[in-house]
């Protein structure tokens, strides 16, 4: 596997510089796609975060203008019914010149609106070509099907948990990764259900403005988590995000993707080329959290995913998460989340009949729970 080469922060702030210095002349383009039947939040997270990047520019003195402009474009003129029945009008219908599409955003939705989004032979031929002059294509939930029926996918992507069996039976050559919250490969990123499209729209802009300035807008709106697409659903708490990964060596995100190994401030110091004392210092100071409590939480974030997602028995999670015992996980979860385990995996864990959402006791050994053909 290539090794991930970091940009200097010289060199991250001359990149957004010159971004935004381009975006000042002509507001990078974001065009959501949007068809009959489709999810309104997926549509509508993207324009709200990009309108609170705009916000955010003029709030941190950046500059006066708009970085970004959004279009919304739909397979005919008029107004879109979107799944709840609420109405969007689009700027123009792919039948209209436009101008140059910066980033193409492909909304998802339920089965029926996809496929039959995916049998319009026109409506797929326009994605493919304006994809094809887009520097970026970005697919959020279900629309991935879209994405990878135009052929936009080289290797592989992510979609809902819910339908990344049918993805992988749909497309059988494409790697679906459904541990990931969203997924880049080159200009084509994808993202998984829900929130975290909200995830991967800040990380664009993270990519566009800079670390600080996403995590003001993460600030304005109020999202508690900030989310890295590598994790398998992991979250990292958006104060440890705004450290400064230079001064810390990326030593908080190695936390996250290796929590089996030590995770003393002995051997953390040593990874960060520092003393224990010095490192412990400026860790707190970075992150809001001492080394051990980041761990913990890192820790216990793992189990909470482990918990929801799979079958393991506690005693497996505990150990999987890097807790000394079940005992220790357990203090972890009641010191943070005052619940223990064991009540947690009775609320959360995925039912192993059918897939479905267990909450609460509907979800009774012997019984199936109700599949949601979607869930947000």
């Amino acid at each position: 596997m290539a090794t991930k080469q970091k940009l200097s922060r010289h060199d991250r702030e001359k990149a957004t510089a010159t971004f935004i210095a381009s975006a000042a002349k002509a507001p990078h383009r974001l065009t959501i796609v949007v068809y009959p039947g489709l999810s309104g939040f997926d549509a509508i997270c993207a324009a709200e975060l990009l309108s609170t990047a705009n916000n955010q520019v003029r709030r941190d003195g950046v500059d006066s203008h708009d970085i970004y402009a959004v279009e919304v474009i739909a397979p005919t003129a008029g107004p879109i019914t979107l799944e709840m029945g609420i109405k969007i009008v689009p700027d123009r219908s792919i039948h209209d010149p436009g101008q140059p599409i910066d980033t193409l955003v492909i909304s998802g939705g339920n089965k029926e609106p996809i496929d039959q989004a995916r049998g319009d032979a026109a409506f797929m031929a326009w994605l493919r070509g304006a994809a094809s002059s887009a520097k970026r294509v970005v697919s959020m939930c279900t629309g991935a099907f879209l994405l990878a029926d135009a052929g936009l996918a080289r290797t592989g992507l992510t979609t809902h948990w819910a339908h990344c069996e049918r993805m992988r039976d749909c497309f059988p050559d494409l790697e679906v990764h459904s541990d990931r919250i969203f997924v880049k490969e080159g200009n084509v990123y994808s993202a998984a259900g829900g929130t975290a499209a909200m995830d991967l729209v800040l990380a664009l802009i993270e990519e566009d403005l800079g670390r600080k300035l996403a995590m003001n807008v993460a600030r304005r709106m109020v999202m508690f988590l900030k989310r890295p697409g590598g994790q398998a659903q992991v979250s990292a708490t958006l104060l440890a995000q705004s450290a400064d990964s230079d001064a810390l060596r990326g030593v908080p995100e190695w936390i996250v993707e290796n929590l089996d190994e030590d995770l003393s401030v002995e051997a953390l110091a040593h990874r960060a080329s520092m003393s224990p004392r010095n490192f412990a210092r400026v860790f707190t100071a970075e992150t809001g959290l001492t080394p051990a409590k980041y761990v913990e939480r890192a820790r216990l974030e793992q189990a909470r995913v482990m918990i929801e997602q799979t079958q393991l028995p506690l005693g497996a999670v505990a150990h999987k998460a890097g807790f000394e015992s079940e005992q220790q996980m357990r203090r972890a979860f009641t010191r943070w989340l005052r619940v223990t385990p064991a009540a947690y995996v009775e609320r959360f864990r995925i039912s192993s009949f059918d897939g479905g959402l267990v909450v609460g006791n509907r979800g009774r050994r012997g019984q199936r729970t109700e599949e949601q053909p979607w869930l947000p």
